[in-house]
């Protein structure tokens, strides 16, 4: 198999590769939106890379309340954590937002010990993948944790202007997914986002959003 090129395996030759590809036994899938890949309360011995598409981390609560925890696109990886701890339940589904193709990949081989160049390669790859993954959730707790809707609402656009470098940027969820993200009910969201509207302090049509008087939000 002719490894992708994503971050997970930039700098293995081509003989590291196929080393690689033999021991970890790689697989690709292809997926549909709306099919859900892994689900919480099983396993997962294997990490997912996405090569195409987009899948998105939901958690259902005892009442079906869903919350989006994040998504993974193209180069993305996903369960990686599930996957270094195999004894441990998943406790988020992975589902896929559209159709695409994924890479699995199964970590036992990457974790056991070993010199050889492919193994410390990919390894590397991945912690630096994972800790700036670990970065993105800790920037979450900074959005979500706001009481008001509004605040949070402010603090994920103050967020998303400062990763564009700009007042306007696309949102990369649609309304109610935003809602699921931010934790928040999407009526309750629609009516605050009309009201900042109103205040002037931004502009937004579907997922384009323009900050206005961003000093005083």
């Amino acid at each position: 198999m002719e490894l992708p090129d994503v971050p997970l395996f930039r700098g293995l030759t081509a003989d590291e590769a196929e080393a690689a590809v033999t021991a970890l036994r790689m697989r690709r899938r292809a997926f549909a939106k709306g099919e859900i890949l892994l689900e919480a309360g099983q396993r997962a011995p294997a990490l997912g890379v996405v090569l195409t598409g987009r899948v998105h981390m939901e958690h259902l609560d005892v009442w079906g309340s869903k919350t989006l925890l994040g998504q993974a696109g193209p180069g993305d990886l996903f369960a990686e954590t599930y996957a270094c701890l195999p004894d441990e339940p998943l406790r988020v589904s992975v589902v896929a937002a559209e159709n695409g193709e994924a890479l699995f990949l199964e970590t036992g081989q990457l974790l056991q010990c070993g010199c050889e160049p492919w193994r410390w390669k990919l390894t590397q790859n991945l912690l630096r993948i994972a800790a700036r993954k670990n970065l993105g959730l800790a920037q979450r707790s900074l959005y979500t944790a706001p009481k008001t809707i509004r605040g949070r609402i402010t603090a994920y656009f103050s967020m998303l202007a400062r990763q564009n470098g700009s007042l306007r940027f696309t949102l990369p969820f649609d309304r109610q997914q935003l809602a699921d993200h931010l934790g928040v009910d999407r009526s309750a969201l629609s009516n605050a986002l009309s009201q900042m509207q109103k205040d002037g302090l931004l502009v937004i049509d579907k997922r384009e959003v323009e900050l206005k008087q961003v000093e005083e939000m």
